[in-house]
């Protein structure tokens, strides 16, 4: 795995990362490159539980990589996902183009049906909410306050 270069930002979160093979609730970091990369790491007393990155055509989860779309198979058990991008969840930005947007006071929402996967997504100044029904897939973002 080649770790990603040219890091242009480091910001410090606290992190609920859950699937059906693992959960993490602990202070993180979301890392962008230059290229477009971007990271979340997880630590627990200054050790690294999980580093999480995702590139433009694969997902690296602690040292195993994997194509996107298998990624996207582990974390859903299926491929009705595959047009997830992961780097716009870690980044606050509208999944799906958008689909079903809805503005909110401090952000937006976005409610989905994709396949047999119903997503809440919701983004708000202080925090980014995904989860996948189905799956029991939960990603939040908190900010450090």
């Amino acid at each position: 795995m080649k770790a990603p270069s040219n890091l242009e930002q480091t910001i410090p979160k606290i992190i609920f990362f859950s699937t059906k093979d693992f959960k993490f609730y602990d202070t993180g970091f979301i890392k962008t490159y230059a290229n477009g990369d971007i990271s979340l790491e997880i630590f627990n007393v200054g050790h690294l539980l999980l580093r999480f990155l995702v590139f433009q055509d694969r997902i690296c989860i602690n040292q195993q990589c994997y194509a996107k779309a298998s990624a996207v198979r582990q974390f859903f058990g299926n491929d009705a996902m595959r047009g997830i991008d992961f780097s716009e969840i870690l980044q606050g930005r509208e999944i799906f183009g958008g689909k079903n947007k809805e503005n909110l006071k401090n952000g937006y929402e976005q409610k989905l049906q994709i396949g047999s996967s119903k997503i809440v997504y919701q983004v708000t100044d202080k925090q980014i909410y995904f989860k996948e029904n189905t799956s029991g897939f939960t990603l939040i973002v908190t900010e450090l306050n």
